[in-house]
């Protein structure tokens, strides 16, 4: 009887291991353990390539080319509300971006002030979009959506793995999805708010990642066959970023 009872103490002990390591999983998926990886790996040279296509220059703190790379590798994160930004010579572009200078760019361009990390972005064959990214969420809030974080219906992390997956365009600054899947961390996003009327709001607020930028016109951004990200638009040739 004894060992009947050994038994079934050890069977419980293992079940409440089982679930413990579970939701030690699912918590550590939100942030701890990285975003989920799409393949896309890019050099410094794709970096320089995106920049030539969209003849962007940054200019912070007097830094420029060589010098702010340098300093881009120890950059604090900061808000946008601490630094002036002039952005000037606005010219119209038309360019593709591969997988790995489109990636380049969003993570190279601006570090300091950011509010995704790792991220990688990707063309499916069939025009599907990918996306994967540490997000900070904290950020994100105080410098972006502080007039509408206390009406988010989930309760988030400071820091969020995102993996978003489906068809994503740009016309006239307006985006327009049609989502496939969603995740924060390992968690798919329940499906109510996959709906039309919640990804209408997402097309409503998520413009304002992009539009932060004055004068920033996407007439159009696209993919096309050869799986890449295709834009068409007035943007900024110099930015200069100095603190307050």
């Amino acid at each position: 009887m004894n060992d009947e009872k050994g038994k079934i103490k050890y069977i419980l002990l293992a079940a409440v291991v089982l679930i413990l390591l579970s939701v030690s999983w699912v918590y550590a998926s939100f942030s701890l353990l990285g975003p989920k990886d799409l393949g896309v790996k890019y050099t410094h040279e794709d970096y320089v390539s995106a920049l030539e296509k969209t003849g962007i220059q940054v200019e912070y703190e007097g830094l420029s080319g060589e010098a702010l790379e340098e300093y881009k590798k120890n950059a604090e994160k900061k808000s946008i509300h601490d630094y002036n930004f002039e952005f000037s010579e606005y010219e119209q572009k038309e360019f593709t971006l591969t997988n790995e200078e489109a990636t380049a760019l969003l993570n190279e361009i601006a570090p300091g002030f950011w509010w995704f990390d790792n991220l990688q972005v990707k063309v499916m064959p069939d025009g599907t979009m990918e996306g994967s990214s540490t997000a900070d969420i904290k950020r994100l809030k105080t410098d972006l959506y502080s007039d509408v974080a206390d009406d988010v219906p989930l309760p988030l992390p400071d820091s969020l793995n995102i993996y978003s997956k489906g068809r994503i365009s740009v016309t006239n600054n307006q985006l327009s999805g049609d989502p496939e899947t969603f995740y924060l961390g390992a968690v798919p996003l329940p499906e109510k708010y996959m709906e039309e009327d919640s990804v209408s709001v997402m097309e409503e607020y998520l413009p304002r990642i992009y539009t932060v930028v004055p004068g920033l016109e996407i007439t159009s951004l696209t993919s096309n066959p050869d799986g890449e990200f295709v834009f068409d638009g007035v943007i900024p040739q110099k930015v200069s970023v100095t603190k307050k």
